[in-house]
């Protein structure tokens, strides 16, 4: 942010290197001048104050709205107020839209309103106050329009980092998972974009028209430390985005970070210590830095280094990861120090011997539930893989080289997860997913059929259902081996379980979506029927897209019961399932079917 006096030949940094650049102001103006120069939104010497601290406001209110948020959410009152003010808030989290010929689905619309409200305030601040140019070159060579975006931009640097890691403070401090923070990284990373080409354009402009862009180029360091720093910001916006991260997603990952770290860098020299500029460079530092010694030294020195991955490939082609948390010869006095985890969450993994691969993890949901307190068996994470290219895909080429190979591995996490502590609290439990999501699935029925197993005990003969859980599961997959080894899984569990009528509030219904090729041609009636009869309980098995919107519609239309709902898929499925419980608290409002609708969604590629 240069104040416009540039030397004829200028170090990176200016000598003597200080924390904080003077303040003190030297004009050679007329008293009236000065005392415009000075005004709250045009004096550049507190222009820090003015721009930078209000975006930091802004910022940490946000923040602190939806601490607030999470705060109330974890209070269960039944006041009609009550339900009613939670039933709108859930329906701005829930409702999307879409543009089905680009096959584009929007955020959902609670974060869309927030980005509005945020492209508000920005643009207010920014081209609000006046002038955006000086009209006398004497009230300095910094003008306003560009001082105060630069400053807007400085400042928003330690979100933008706070934002991206995956052990966030913020996380921590509002409930949002990190994988949900990244929309809001990538947004903020845009504002802070556009905010660095409005700093950017009017130094080229006034310099043209005065006819010294060559020269200072060629002496002035802020010119050219700012155009470093503002091509890797440029690499870092336009290619993080949705199909370019998730086709390359390797190389997406190690250029992103290395255009950071360069982004960074320059950045830092460029602000050269201007005014407060190095205080936001030093809580960025802070906040990074104290994220990333957390989940190392909780993967290096909590999780350790033993931990050892068997990994089998399926018949459906899908991978399947077997991972024992806890040492068979350990001690149950350290056993507090095993891996933990709750259904719907999920880990990172690094395979420690597949070459460059090892240096980066991978998230994957994990697909078992952690053994109640009085199981002898050992704790095991248990995650499904499906190849999709690059890293999946050589793994799976080694298992076909080595079946039933093992390999060390390190984890981080486990992160995410339901926001409630179990989808048994509520009077029914719809549970969706789509292709490789099923295994996401398993937990979450595990978890359920465990719990109201206990409640069936408790409970008197002749009340044998009351405050048990109906779940509705929806299978959605395209191929049937999916389908049969999701049956014998699911059997595997109502088996260990479902000893009781209890058995009869487990439903499944197993849609079978891909081209008649991908079904196999010979004999697959006879497999689905071998497949339905795996199931005590008659389970729905037919061909084509399942009704989304129906299902969630059906099992939220009788009154006073309370609903939970989970899916995990691809994006039309979100798109289905949360429209639909998204209208579900209309009628909630409107004291129509359902008292209270809830809804955890997860995607396959965040």
């Amino acid at each position: 942010m240069n104040h416009g006096h540039a030397a004829v030949t200028e170090p990176w940094l200016t000598q003597p290197v200080l924390l904080h650049s003077s303040r003190r102001a030297s004009y050679d103006l007329t008293p009236e001048q000065i005392a415009y120069v000075k005004g709250h939104w045009r004096f550049w010497y507190e222009a820090d104050h003015v721009y930078a601290l209000n975006t930091v406001y802004f910022c940490t209110a946000t923040i602190g709205l939806f601490m607030i948020a999470n705060a109330l959410s974890k209070l269960r009152i039944s006041s009609k107020p009550w339900t009613t003010t939670v039933a709108v808030f859930r329906y701005a989290s829930y409702k999307s839209y879409r543009i089905r010929t680009l096959r584009w689905w929007s955020p959902v619309l609670g974060a869309m309103l927030l980005g509005l409200v945020g492209t508000i305030f920005f643009f207010a601040i920014t081209l609000g106050p006046r002038p955006l140019y000086w009209q006398n070159s004497k009230f300095g060579g910094s003008q306003p329009v560009a001082t105060r975006s630069g400053w807007m931009a400085v400042a928003m640097l330690p979100f933008v980092l706070a934002l991206a890691v995956k052990a966030s403070l913020i996380t921590a401090l509002t409930g949002v998972s990190h994988e949900q923070l990244q929309t809001f990284h990538r947004w903020l990373s845009y504002a802070m974009f556009v905010l660095a080409l409005i700093h950017t354009f009017p130094f080229i402009v006034k310099n043209i028209e005065a006819g010294t862009m060559e020269m200072k180029w060629s002496t002035s360091v802020y010119y050219r430390t700012g155009v470093a720093a503002l091509v890797p910001q440029a690499w870092l916006t336009f290619m993080s985005n949705g199909p370019l991260r998730n086709r390359y997603y390797e190389v997406f990952k190690f250029m992103h970070y290395v255009s950071a770290v360069l982004f960074v860098v320059f950045f830092f020299f460029h602000c050269n210590f201007r005014l407060s500029s190095w205080d936001y460079f030093i809580a960025t530092g802070a906040i990074y830095v104290s994220s990333i010694i957390y989940s190392q030294a909780r993967t290096y020195f909590v999780y350790g280094l033993s931990y050892k991955a068997k990994l089998e490939l399926l018949p459906s082609g899908v991978l399947k990861v077997v991972i024992p948390t806890h040492p068979p010869n350990a001690a149950k006095a350290t056993s507090s120090l095993a891996f933990a985890w709750t259904p719907g969450q999920h880990v990172f993994v690094r395979f420690l011997t597949l070459g460059v691969h090892a240096f980066s993890s991978h998230p994957f949901s994990i697909c078992s539930l952690l053994p109640a307190k009085e199981d002898d068996h050992a704790p095991e994470i248990v995650c499904y893989i499906t190849p999709t290219g690059g890293f999946t895909s050589r793994l799976t080429a080694l298992v076909r080289k080595q079946p039933s190979t093992s390999m060390g591995v390190l984890l981080d996490g486990p992160y995410g997860g339901l926001t409630i502590k179990s989808l048994a609290v509520f009077d029914r439990a719809v549970i969706v997913a789509g292709g490789s999501g099923a295994g996401f699935t398993l937990p979450l029925i595990e978890d359920i059929l465990r719990r109201q197993s206990s409640s069936y005990a408790e409970l008197p003969k002749e009340e044998p259902q009351k405050h048990l859980t109906e779940i509705q599961v929806v299978i959605a997959a395209r191929n049937r081996e999916t389908i049969e080894w999701y049956t014998e899984e699911v059997e595997l569990l109502k088996r260990r379980y479902c000893k009781s009528s209890a058995a009869k509030l487990l439903r499944v219904s197993m849609h079978l979506t891909g081209p008649p090729e991908e079904q196999s041609p010979t004999g697959s009636i006879d497999k689905e029927k071998e497949a339905a009869e795996l199931f005590s309980n008659p389970a729905g098995f037919s061909r084509g897209r399942p009704d989304l919107a129906r299902a969630v519609q059906t099992t939220t239309a009788e009154r006073d019961l309370t609903v939970g709902i989970a899916v995990c898929g691809p994006a039309s499925m979100l798109y289905d399932v949360r429209n639909a419980a998204a209208e579900a608290q209309v009628n909630v409002v409107r004291g129509i079917g359902a008292k209270e609708v809830y809804l955890h969604s997860e995607h396959f590629g965040w």
